[in-house]
């Protein structure tokens, strides 16, 4: 590469960090339209602690269920599911255990302007039922015996949706078994009553007005969007498969976030700081490579944050982050020690040195970072929720640390050798009082490069 091309090169690396920093955190408006860009690294989701929401806890009932377990699966996938569909996208839902060993469900909705209306949501599972005749309200046991839809075994979702005259109506999604039974039913009961029950009372008496054999049905009347919704949370909260108990509830106020995220950005920029003056102090032109590929990590770790839809940045998540930079300068550290023996033990040029010494040192950095990957993904896969956040951004992090420590930080310095191949003071290089004037004074047998050589004698 030659002086012209490292200065283009080197030119095109500093405008796309710069660009990429900018556009990170400035707003601005799009020509006439009515979108305005908002820089990305604000687009990043929060987690709970970060944005505020609410977290709710449940306790499962030990009702004899010989598939409790499947049922508790059942139950979690369902309120995620809903939950989702009601637009809380970032929600999660998950299995725990309560102090007294009974099982529980942990549901935290980050970033959410209405805690009550999410409680009403999830606050009350209950159970349901269809009836073709009327029962006394609260009379479980009668319930159980004449209905034909029981919400916990056939019932998937309900929703609002639409009729055919754009009114607001109910929506119902059965599954394979619950379609079976209401086609039967609606089949052979077209023109009749059904009755709807929620925690033993009737709450709607709907008329069935031809046989449903698709496993969707809706619930026409003169519904307005709240109270389609209201009926549907209320349908929606009796297809749990088991039995809950709120335990806890905690609404999180967005300022403890907003002051999590201040702190967290003062202190990693205050670490980062100390990262490029440690560098630049110790390795001279070695480090501020090294310095300018931290800087492209950390816009691209960034941007990757804001675009992946995995991610959501959590106190742990800012931990992985910052553990995840100290591994990238970890890298270039291994790489500069070697560089440094390479050049200081031989007569080696300069250039010589440095393709060496990443060559030495490439297979260390590999083997330490993918020991680490697979503890993040073990994480990732097998861990409670509050630990996620940090394997998610650790492992996202493992990997652009070890683009930038041997990609980036490597094209930086082929681009300084043309500029300045020959100034030990500017790299921070000096030999050893006992160098050799060999380049290489290795035994063979260490040297994957060795020929074997083979001495014959002759027989007297």
């Amino acid at each position: 590469m030659n002086k012209k091309k490292s200065i283009i090169v080197l030119s095109v690396v500093a405008i796309f960090i710069i660009l990429m920093a900018v556009f990170a955190v400035v707003s601005f408006p799009i020509g006439d339209t009515v979108y305005d860009y908002t820089g990305y690294a604000k687009t990043i989701k929060l987690g709970l602690e970060m944005s505020g929401g609410v977290s709710a806890v449940y306790e499962v009932l030990p009702d004899e269920y010989e598939d409790l377990d499947t049922r508790i699966t059942g139950t979690i996938s369902s309120m995620q599911s809903l939950l989702v569909s009601k637009g809380y996208t970032e929600a999660t839902v998950s299995k725990g255990t309560n102090s007294n060993g009974n099982t529980t469900i942990r549901v935290e909705v980050p970033d959410v302007d209405d805690p009550e209306r999410v409680l009403d949501l999830i606050g009350r599972p209950a159970s349901l039922y269809f009836t073709l005749e009327k029962v006394d309200d609260e009379d479980i046991d009668k319930l159980k015996e004449v209905a034909f839809i029981n919400g916990r075994e056939h019932l998937e979702t309900a929703y609002v949706t639409t009729d055919s005259d754009g009114q607001y109506a109910i929506g119902l999604k059965f599954n394979d078994e619950g379609a079976k039974v209401f086609a039967t039913i609606t089949s052979e009961n077209t023109g009749s009553s059904t009755y709807i029950y929620v925690d033993g009372k009737l709450i709607m008496q709907p008329t069935i007005q031809t046989a449903i054999t698709n496993g969707s049905a809706i619930i026409t009347g003169n519904y307005t969007y709240d109270s389609a919704y209201e009926y549907a949370t209320k349908l929606q909260s009796g297809t749990f498969g088991v039995t809950l108990r709120q335990s806890e509830v905690r609404n999180i106020s967005a300022t403890l976030g907003e002051n999590s995220v201040r702190i967290a950005l003062i202190a990693g920029a205050i670490g980062v700081g100390l990262i490029f003056l440690f560098m630049i102090l110790v390795y001279r032109g070695l480090g501020l490579a090294a310095d300018i590929a931290l800087c492209a990590y950390i816009v691209l770790l960034i941007w990757f944050c804001a675009v992946l839809p995995w991610v959501q940045l959590t106190l742990p998540g800012i931990a992985g982050i910052l553990l995840s930079i100290g591994m990238a300068v970890d890298g270039n550290v291994i790489i500069f020690e070697r560089i440094k023996n390479e050049y200081g033990r031989s007569s080696k040029p300069i250039p010589s040195a440095i393709k060496e010494g990443f060559r030495r040192s490439t297979a260390a950095i590999i083997d330490g970072n993918v020991t680490t990957l697979i503890g993040a993904i073990v994480l990732w896969v097998l861990g409670s929720s509050t630990v996620v956040g940090f394997a998610v951004t650790l492992f996202i992090g493992i990997i652009l640390s070890m683009f930038t420590c041997l990609v980036v930080t490597r094209l930086i310095l082929k681009c300084f050798v043309p500029l300045n191949s020959r100034s030990e003071k500017f790299y921070g290089l000096k030999r050893y009082p006992d160098a050799t004037d060999e380049e290489e004074d290795e035994k063979p047998a260490d040297d994957a490069d060795a020929v074997p050589v083979v001495v014959e004698s002759e027989e007297a």
